[in-house]
């Protein structure tokens, strides 16, 4: 599948974001620990003759530096949570499956991983700050213990002499006398409790940049291992969907095969039955015609018989009548003869008012 250019873009970023993220954590965290520290640490040097005060024992752009790469840590961190906010959002599509998912999870693991290493390389930095902050919390409190107990014999309270200096110059000079302190002696402790103090400070001030650092960079380690989570939550839910619907598919299509399959057996009995049907109008109707047929050839044969025998009668009546005309003539023709032969005599008159009239051999009666 081809993919947009924003996708192409995505891409890019989720494999080269870790890369580049494991790149500057080692660089900023790893390197710091393998080369040898280019800050001053001036413990215990420079000291005053008078007293056991020290100066700064590390540079402010030593702990400004540790607390910048802490939040470079931390920002490496919030780029990888977005990244795997962006993967995340991808897995979270209504149109994403489980397979895909399953293949883009991967750079939300290893974007937390990075997280995760980020965090640490925070934590790192915020730990090497903590030692110096204890360290100049500890100096600080040496340098207090060290001021009060060169004041506390002569019952002179430090912040006594800073008030009244700034305050009541008379005041002042009777203390410092008081406390066997001259001018010098008392600017030199004010200006190493100062710097002393500084160095607390910026130190304290670096120290909560890391720890605030740090702390976010746990965050965005800790939603980038929810995020992973939620993405594992989210793939199981797809596969899931996945199976149940693959189910209701496959039981879907088995209901419409066995539907189809009866419709075209109830088709098939159908269509066997019409030709059946078909079959048994099409033998009925050739033995009606059959029948018919036969009926019609026995009418035909029994008109045959009739006409045949009524010739016959008829053939046999002519025959018979012409036998009778023929046994009549001949007979009558010899009662004739035979009437010729015999004498003839008088007949007896039956009409005796008719005349009887003898012309030759022939006689009529009128």
């Amino acid at each position: 599948m081809r993919l947009s250019r924003s996708s192409r873009n995505r891409n890019i970023r989720r494999y080269t974001l870790p890369q580049i993220a494991g790149i500057v954590v080692i660089s900023a965290y790893g390197i710091g620990q393998i080369t040898t520290p280019t800050y001053a640490l001036l413990t215990n040097v420079a000291a005053t003759e008078s007293s056991n005060i020290t100066t700064a024992f590390v540079f402010p752009s030593t702990v400004d530096h540790i607390a910048n790469q802490a939040s470079e840590a931390m920002k490496l961190a919030a780029w990888q949570r977005e990244a795997a906010r962006e993967v995340l959002a991808e897995i979270t599509d209504k149109n994403t499956d489980s397979e895909t998912a399953e293949g883009r999870i991967g750079g939300i693991q290893e974007a937390a991983a990075q997280t995760r290493e980020a965090a640490a390389g925070a934590a790192a930095f915020l730990a090497e700050l903590q030692g110096y902050l204890t360290r100049s919390q500890l100096e600080l409190e040496q340098q207090v213990n060290e001021v009060n107990q060169r004041l506390s014999p002569y019952e002179v309270d430090f912040n006594q002499l800073t008030a009244a200096q700034n305050n009541d110059i008379p005041v002042f000079e009777q203390l410092l006398s008081q406390a066997n302190l001259t001018l010098g002696e008392f600017q030199e402790m004010v200006r190493k409790l100062s710097s002393i103090r500084r160095v607390d400070a910026y130190v304290q001030a670096a120290y909560h940049q890391a720890s605030n650092a740090a702390e976010q960079a746990r965050s965005y380690a800790d939603e980038t291992s929810l995020m992973h989570t939620e993405a594992a939550d989210v793939i199981q839910g797809l596969k899931e969907a996945e199976k149940k619907a693959k189910l209701e598919a496959e039981e879907k299509a088995k209901l419409e095969a066995e539907k189809k399959a009866k419709l075209e057996a109830e088709e098939k009995a159908k269509l066997e039955a019409e030709r059946k049907t078909k079959l048994e109008a099409e033998e009925k109707a050739k033995l009606e015609t059959e029948d018919k047929a036969k009926l019609k050839a026995e009418d035909k044969a029994k008109l045959e018989a009739e006409d045949k025998a009524k010739l016959e009668a008829e053939e046999k009546a002519k025959l018979e009548a012409e036998d009778k005309a023929k046994l009549e003539a001949e007979e009558k023709a010899k009662l004739e003869a035979e009437e010729q032969a015999k004498p003839e005599a008088p007949a007896p008159d039956a009409n005796p008012d008719s005349i009887t009239v003898k012309i030759g051999e022939k006689q009529g009666v009128f």
